[in-house]
């Protein structure tokens, strides 16, 4: 009695009973009832989004010169003496890379209060 329950595991383990037959019949059931009656939250794997980087928008890649839409909530430039150098600040955190502003221009609502600035910039040589 214990043999044949042994040899059962042994089958059912390695997958040795031929298509066809009852047993792998029952084998793909619970495999099929496991994949799609098992609650998601037994696993709690979400996929890893990138933060989003709300307000920076690359509107040209251009080799020579990129163009980036900044909202104006996140320049500060009270603090950083002037809008062109508190959109490099955010652009060099954003990118990693070392920028030179080269043009800002801002967009104004029907209001004629700034919601973004277009910023035109220049990738600088890292030697």
């Amino acid at each position: 009695m214990l043999g044949k329950v042994a040899s059962a595991v042994h089958r059912g383990l390695f997958w040795t009973y031929e298509r066809g037959t009852w047993q792998y019949d029952i084998m793909v059931i619970l495999i099929l009832a496991f994949i799609f009656l098992t609650p998601r939250s037994w696993f709690g794997d979400r996929p890893v989004l990138p933060l989003p980087s709300a307000g920076i928008v690359l509107l040209d890649n251009d080799p020579a010169q990129k163009v980036y839409q900044l909202h104006s909530s996140l320049l500060k430039p009270e603090a950083d003496g002037s809008v062109a150098r508190s959109a490099q600040r955010v652009l060099e955190a954003h990118t990693g890379k070392s920028v030179e502003v080269i043009r800002v221009e801002p967009a104004m609502d029907a209001r004629g209060q700034v919601v973004s600035y277009a910023v035109w910039v220049r990738e600088q040589a890292v030697f």
